[in-house]
C-alpha cells in the first residue's frame, strides 16, 4: 500500500469524519482487482465462533482416554465420520461434521488471564505484561491493537477486492412469501353465488374473543368455529376450532408480545368506531368487513357455509378481501400489521406489512372442495405489540369452477443472486459482533477498532431471538433487532434508536465517547432505516427449514445471522456462543473451574454442537462454504489435571481451535498435544499463526501495514498461515 493513500485516509478521520460518511467514503469503487488463485484470497467471508470463557480441549477435540482418571476426565471419545479422530461423545452433530474440519490441536501462548489471552487471540499481538496470572483489568483504549475483524475491515476496505463479485442469498426483498395482488386469472374461469363473510355468515356485532391460547372463543354453534387470540408463548401451535383434536395454525414469526385489547368486530362495528381503511382513503362511515386488534382470528367451518350458504355445493371457492389498518380512534402513526389466511391449518397466504398511512393489499386466495377450516388472522407481523387495529374489508367467498392457480409454499422463499452493490456496503458496519459485548470485571479490550478510531469499533447486534443463555450479559451499545414492546420501524425512529445506544461503555472517556457513540449512531440508524439493510438483518426471511436447522436457542439464532450477513457484504462477523460477561464463571460461559463435566454436557456443548453442525451444514448445502471460512476459537484451554471442585482451571499451555471452509481440507490433524494435552510437541502454533491463516485466506497480503494514532507503520501480522490449503 503506497503512503500516501493511508495519509489520506487517516486526514478523513482527522477532519472528524464519522459514521455514514466515512463508511461511504471506504466503499468507493476502485478498479477491480486481478482474479485470486490458489488458496490465498479464496475466501470471500470469515465468521469467528468464539467460545468466551475458554473451552476445555481435553473434554472435546483433543481427549486422553488413555490417561489417568485425574486427566482424561468423564467424558468418552467417540469415532467420527474420519478415521482416526475421535471426539467427545456430547458433541455428536459435529461428530457428523468432521469430515469438513481441519483440528489444530497445537495453539498456545503464554496469558493465563481471561482478558489478556482474549486480546491475544482476538488481535493476534500480545497484551501488555502478557506472562502471568489474573490482574487488574486493563480497560478498552485507543492505544489497543484493533480486533481481528476490524484488522480484516481496514485491509479490505483499502483493495476492494471482495466487493467485484456477487453472493447468493436465500431470499431478496421483492420475494417475500406473500400473495400477489391479483393472483386469479377470472377470465378462466365461472363464477356462481357470492357470499359475505361479515355480513352474511358471522353477522354485524361485536364477538368475545376468549383467552389467550384456548378454545373458549365465540362460536355460533355451526358456521363459525371460533374466534380466538393469538399470544407469543404458543403462537406456533394456535388451536383454531374447539375440536381438542381440531387443526392447529403455526404463526409465530407474525407474532409478538401477549398485549391486545377488545372483541372482534364485524361489520359496521369496527373497535370504538366505524370499520375502514385509512390507507384506502375511505370516508369515517360504516363499511362491511372485520375489524380488531391484532393478535386475533376466525375460523369458520366450510361445511356448514356450504350447506347454509352455498345448497352444499361442491366447487372451489375464490375468497377475496381487502386488508389494511382500521381507521380506529386515535389509531397510532405506528400501527401497522399483518393478515393471514389457513386452510386446515396450513397458511395458504400472508399479506405484506401493512402500515397505518400505507397502500392496503387485495388478497384472492383459491379455497379448494375438500377444505373445511377456513382461518383469517389479524397479526402485529412487524413485532409491534401496541395494539395495531386491523381491518379486513369486503370479505367474499365466490363459488366457481375452472382451474384455479396451485398453491405455493408461502413458508419456502425462492433463491435468488443478489449483487453486493455499493449502497448496501455503504450502509452495513465495517465489523459487527453477535449477540452482545463480552466482559470479565469490566468491558474486554481487543473486541473494538482500538488505534484504528471508532470507525472500525464493531457493531453489537442481538437476533432478539432465541433461548438465552444463562446468565449476565452486557446490554449498552447493543442494537436489540426484536426489543421487547418495540416493533422495527418503531426502533428505526431517530429518537427510541439514539436512546438506546447513548448508553455507550463505561470504559470510554468523554472525548472518546462521543466519538464512538456518534459513529454507532450512524451505523445503526442507517441499518435499520435502508431496506437493503433490513433484509439482510431479517431472519424471517430464512425458508423455515433453515430456520429449523440452527435451532431456537440464541446460539443458533446469532450463528444464522451471522452467515446472513457475511452473505451482505460483512467481511468478517464475530458470534459469541457464551454469555458475555464472566461473572466469576457463573453463568452459561466456558470457565469452567467447577463443576466441569456437568456444565459442559447439560449447558454449554448442547447449543454449540447445534449452532457450529447447523453453519456447516447451511454452508455445505448452499455452496457458501467453498468461499466463507469459518474459525472456532478460544482465548485458552483447561488445565490437563483436574481440581479439587470438579473443575479445570486456565490453560494457554496448548489448545484447539477448528478451521473449515475457503479451500481448508476437512477430516485433518494439524499439530499434536503431548499424552497429557499439556504442552504441543509437532507443529506449534500462536495466535498470530491464527491470524495470518484468516488474512492468507481473504487475500491479504503478508505484513500488510496500519497505522496507530500517532501515524506509526505497525505490520498488522507477525504470523504464518497454518499449511491447512
Amino acid at each position: 500500500m503506497e503512503r500516501s493513500t493511508h495519509i489520506q485516509r487517516r486526514d478523513f478521520l482527522q477532519l472528524g469524519v464519522t459514521g455514514l460518511a466515512a463508511t461511504q467514503l471506504a466503499t468507493l469503487p476502485l478498479a477491480a482487482a486481478p482474479a485470486r488463485s490458489g488458496s490465498f484470497g479464496r475466501a470471500r467471508s470469515v465468521i469467528v465462533m468464539f467460545c468466551w470463557g475458554g473451552m476445555s480441549h481435553l473434554d472435546t477435540f483433543d481427549m486422553k482416554p488413555s490417561a489417568g482418571s485425574e486427566i482424561r476426565g468423564e467424558f468418552n471419545p467417540v469415532s467420527t465420520r474420519v478415521p482416526g479422530i475421535a471426539i467427545t461423545e456430547h458433541l455428536p452433530r459435529m461428530g457428523q461434521q468432521i469430515q469438513h474440519l481441519a483440528v489444530v490441536r497445537s495453539v498456545h501462548h503464554q496469558s493465563a488471564d481471561h482478558r489478556k489471552a482474549a486480546y491475544w487471540s482476538l488481535t493476534g499481538h500480545p497484551p501488555t505484561n502478557a506472562i502471568g496470572g489474573v490482574v487488574a483489568p486493563q480497560l478498552p483504549s485507543r492505544k489497543d491493537w484493533p480486533s481481528l475483524g476490524a484488522q480484516a475491515a481496514i485491509a479490505l476496505h483499502e483493495d476492494r477486492r471482495y466487493q467485484q463479485h456477487k453472493r447468493v442469498t436465500r431470499t431478496r426483498p421483492d420475494e417475500l412469501p406473500v400473495v400477489p395482488e391479483s393472483g386469479i386469472d377470472w377470465q378462466q374461469l365461472r363464477r356462481f353465488k357470492e357470499v359475505s363473510l361479515s355480513t352474511d355468515v358471522l353477522g354485524p356485532g361485536r364477538f368475545p374473543v376468549g383467552t389467550f391460547g384456548l378454545q373458549d372463543g365465540y362460536s355460533n354453534g355451526h358456521t363459525v368455529a371460533l374466534i380466538g387470540m393469538i399470544g407469543q408463548a404458543h403462537a406456533k401451535s394456535v388451536p383454531v376450532t374447539r375440536l381438542t383434536d381440531g387443526p392447529r395454525i403455526d404463526c409465530a414469526a407474525q407474532v409478538a408480545g401477549d398485549g391486545t385489547a377488545g372483541d372482534w368486530g364485524s361489520d359496521t362495528h369496527g373497535r370504538g368506531g366505524h370499520l375502514y381503511l385509512i390507507g384506502e382513503g375511505e370516508p369515517n362511515s360504516p363499511h362491511a368487513g372485520f375489524g380488531c386488534h391484532a393478535n386475533k382470528f376466525i375460523t369458520f367451518d366450510l361445511d356448514a357455509v356450504r350447506q347454509r350458504h352455498f345448497e352444499d355445493t361442491e366447487r372451489d371457492f375464490v375468497l377475496t378481501c381487502r386488508v389494511g389498518v382500521n381507521g380506529a380512534p386515535q389509531v397510532a402513526p405506528t400501527a401497522a400489521g399483518q393478515v393471514g389466511v389457513w386452510a386446515d391449518g396450513k397458511r395458504i397466504a400472508l399479506s405484506q406489512i401493512l402500515q397505518r398511512d400505507g397502500r392496503c393489499q387485495q388478497l384472492e386466495v383459491a379455497v379448494r372442495a375438500g377444505d373445511r377450516y377456513l382461518t383469517l388472522a389479524m397479526l402485529n407481523g412487524d413485532s409491534s405489540t401496541y395494539f395495531d387495529d386491523m381491518a379486513i374489508r369486503d370479505v367474499t367467498l365466490v363459488e366457481v369452477s375452472g382451474e384455479l392457480p396451485a398453491r405455493a409454499e408461502p413458508d419456502e422463499p425462492k433463491v435468488a443472486s443478489q449483487e453486493m452493490s455499493e449502497e448496501l456496503a455503504a450502509n452495513l458496519p465495517r465489523t459487527i459482533s453477535i449477540p452482545y459485548p463480552l466482559a470479565d470485571r469490566g468491558i474486554l479490550n481487543g473486541q473494538f477498532g482500538g488505534f484504528l478510531g471508532a470507525q472500525y469499533d464493531p457493531v453489537f447486534v442481538h437476533p432478539g431471538r432465541g433461548q438465552p443463555f444463562k446468565g449476565v450479559s452486557p446490554t449498552s451499545g447493543t442494537i436489540d433487532l426484536m426489543p421487547r414492546g418495540v416493533s422495527r420501524r418503531r426502533l428505526a425512529e431517530r429518537g427510541l434508536l439514539l436512546d438506546g445506544l447513548n448508553a455507550g461503555f463505561s470504559w470510554a472517556s468523554p472525548e472518546d465517547l462521543s466519538s464512538r457513540v456518534q459513529a454507532s449512531q450512524n451505523q445503526g440508524i442507517n441499518m435499520l432505516l435502508a431496506p437493503e439493510v433490513q433484509s439482510a438483518f431479517d431472519l424471517a426471511r430464512e425458508p423455515k427449514a433453515v430456520r429449523q436447522l440452527y435451532g431456537d436457542h440464541v446460539a443458533g439464532q446469532s450463528a444464522l445471522l451471522g452467515r446472513r450477513l457475511t452473505d451482505a457484504g460483512v467481511a468478517l462477523v464475530t458470534v459469541n456462543l457464551s454469555v458475555g460477561d464472566l461473572n466469576g464463571a457463573s453463568g452459561d460461559n466456558w470457565d469452567t473451574h467447577g463443576n466441569n463435566f456437568n456444565r459442559l454436557k447439560n449447558d454449554l456443548l448442547p447449543p454449540w454442537d447445534r449452532a457450529a453442525s447447523a453453519l456447516l451444514t447451511d454452508l455445505v448445502q448452499s455452496g457458501r462454504i467453498d468461499d466463507t471460512l469459518v474459525v472456532f476459537l478460544t482465548e485458552f484451554g483447561r488445565t490437563p489435571r483436574i481440581n479439587g471442585n470438579a473443575g479445570r482451571d486456565h490453560f494457554p499451555n496448548c489448545y484447539t481451535v477448528l478451521f473449515a471452509g475457503a479451500g481448508t481440507q476437512g477430516g485433518v490433524l494439524l499439530g499434536k498435544s503431548d499424552p497429557t494435552g499439556s504442552r504441543p510437541v509437532e507443529a506449534p502454533c500462536t495466535p498470530a499463526d491464527i491470524h495470518a491463516t484468516v488474512f492468507h485466506a481473504l487475500g491479504i497480503p503478508p505484513h500488510f501495514q496500519v497505522y496507530d494514532q500517532e501515524d506509526r507503520p505497525l505490520v498488522m501480522c507477525e504470523g504464518s498461515p497454518l499449511p491447512l490449503f
